[in-house]
């Protein structure tokens, strides 16, 4: 392979660009829309895991005023949100890829393309010091009266409703006003804006800002409060910078009257700066919608895990992950503590050893996402079948057989339907061998927990072993330890991925087929194991078959 320094400075000399500076930086002309523009490229990495820069150095010859995905600094940003591959056995051809992209970039700017290139990008324009905003999107206009927080072990500020976050302790309150709206901030000419004064024309020019918005900013900067405007597209916001005549008056020993200072404010808009920041959502339910997008959650379903062991845990975070505890809470029942020989396969560590597992559980996750709603409760759940039966879903976690069946024996004299209470069944099969998932819907013809086996000591209906009479391996025991189950921590994460899936086909309206399995150990376990949904077992003692 040649140097690749060399093929990029041929390719790029062939066309018509000259080296700037050493080591490899090139200066020459692109075309948009067949309008020359003049660009810097810088190649920092040859092989790209750096990309290459792009530097509009002279657009005068292009047909418009403004220019979109520009950067302070003239930067071209023509990597798109999937990132772009370039081949390092194909340095020239690169190179070429590179500017045709920021030669795209910019023919978007034409044909009035830039003004919605600008609004999904307002905050990457306003440039201010970053912020996570964990305040919700709203669905009508309005002030939301806010804190600016710091958490322990986070630098970043975090920007939460009015007393919300109080189980973090943070370590400081400053209070903020936000001006949340439910749609898109639109861009205007003056944007970025450099003072207050452009700050309220941008705001009045925006369709349907919250009623009484403009004394709520002038009152909040007579008051040194930070302001945030907040919507789909963007969160921007600032501290206001006093011009000195104001800032000698805010300062003096000698106490003002507040109306007094808020008039002289109102008065001086035009000289008052503003220290910008940009926020970043950081809301529990955002971070759910941003990866299932158009797809099922499990936002405001009531759902209770029994069971917070190796699966159980696992799930847990899970669970959050796709909606679980937002907007209603998620409860977890367990009656154990974590001992040293759960480290192994749990999602808890070290400093959780002794603790009971429903409330350290709990812990974990309100450190994952402050936002998330968990109902630790260490108590027996089949003993708690009145406040069970009140669930959207309830998902065994445990493995047991025995759990499992009282369960399932609670939920069949239930008088709730199968599409008001699901039950779903997640466990690890033999020594890590499979994990299978079992939901049940009281479908007439379906099966339920105990049918999938011929008898409580029976043999396995679906059985994903190769020989369904292998013997089970089982460590010894020792003094103040019962014997245990030894297999991986595959197994059990597996299960709780497959109740995962199951969870949201369920919330989706479309549960599928019901048994499901994944085979681990292909040595062990059935090579072709389909999920299916099994019928009643004629002689089940707890459906009546």
């Amino acid at each position: 392979m040649a140097d690749p320094l060399w093929t990029i400075d041929a390719t790029l000399k062939h066309q018509g660009f000259t080296l700037e500076r050493p080591m490899a930086t090139y200066r020459g002309q692109i075309l948009a829309h067949g309008k020359p523009a003049t660009v810097e490229i810088d190649i920092p990495d040859v092989r790209f895991v750096t990309p290459p820069t792009v530097r509009l150095v002279d657009g005068s010859a292009l047909p418009v005023p403004e220019l979109a995905h520009l950067m302070t600094n003239g930067h071209i940003c023509y990597v798109g949100e999937g990132g772009l591959p370039l081949d390092l056995y194909n340095p020239g051809g690169s190179v070429l890829r590179v500017l045709a992209e920021a030669s795209a970039t910019l023919e978007r700017s034409f044909s009035g393309g830039a003004k919605a290139d600008f609004e999904q990008e307002l905050s990457a324009y306003w440039k201010g010091s970053s912020i996570y905003c964990a305040i919700a999107r709203v669905k009508v206009p309005a002030i939301v009266q806010a804190e600016m927080i710091l958490l322990d072990g986070i630098r970043t500020p975090v920007l939460v409703a009015k007393g919300a976050w109080a189980h973090c302790r943070p370590q400081s309150r400053v209070p903020t006003i936000v001006l949340a709206f439910a749609t898109q901030l639109q861009h205007t000419t003056t944007f970025p804006l450099g003072s207050l004064a452009a700050v309220l024309d941008y705001i009045a020019a925006q369709p349907n800002p919250p009623n009484g918005w403009r004394e709520a900013v002038l009152a909040a900067t007579a008051s040194s409060r930070p302001v945030f405007l907040a919507a789909p597209n963007a969160i921007i916001g600032w501290t206001p910078q006093f011009p000195p005549s104001l800032e000698l008056i805010r300062s003096a020993k000698a106490g003002f009257r507040p109306a007094f200072f808020r008039k002289m404010v109102d008065k001086q808009t035009q000289e008052l700066g503003l220290d910008r920041m940009t926020g970043t959502e950081t809301d529990l339910r955002f971070c759910v919608e941003r990866n299932l997008v158009g797809e099922p959650t499990l936002i405001g379903k009531k759902i209770a895990i029994v069971g917070c062991g190796t699966i159980g845990s696992n799930l847990a975070k899970m669970l959050v992950q796709a909606g679980a505890g937002c907007d209603h809470p998620l409860w977890l029942y367990d009656t154990d503590r974590l001992s040293p020989g759960n480290l192994g396969r749990h999602l808890l560590g070290f400093s959780d050893l002794g603790k009971p597992k429903a409330d350290a559980v709990a812990d974990y996750l309100h450190g994952f996402h402050p936002d998330v709603q968990i109902e630790p409760k260490g108590i027996d759940a089949s003993q708690d079948w009145a406040a069970l039966e009140t669930c959207d879903l309830v998902i065994d976690a445990t493995g047991d057989p025995n759990v499992a069946s009282a369960l399932n024996d609670l939920w069949l004299k239930s008088d709730r339907t199968g599409d008001q209470l699901a039950l779903l069944h997640c466990w690890v099969f033999g020594n890590g061998i499979a994990s299978q998932t079992f939901l049940n819907l009281k479908d007439a013809d379906l099966a339920c927990y105990r049918c999938l086996r011929t008898g409580f000591d029976g043999q396995w209906r679906y059985s994903p072993l190769k020989d369904a009479n292998s013997p089970l391996r089982m460590a010894p025991a020792r003094c103040g330890e019962a014997g245990y189950i030894p297999f991986a921590v595959d197994a059990p994460v597996a299960a709780a991925s497959l109740a995962l899936r199951t969870a949201l086909d369920w919330a989706g309206g479309k549960p599928g087929l019901r048994l499901r399995t994944v085979v681990l150990n292909h040595t062990e376990g059935r090579e072709a194991m389909k999920w299916v949904s099994p019928t009643r077992f004629d002689q089940c003692v707890a459906c009546g078959g």
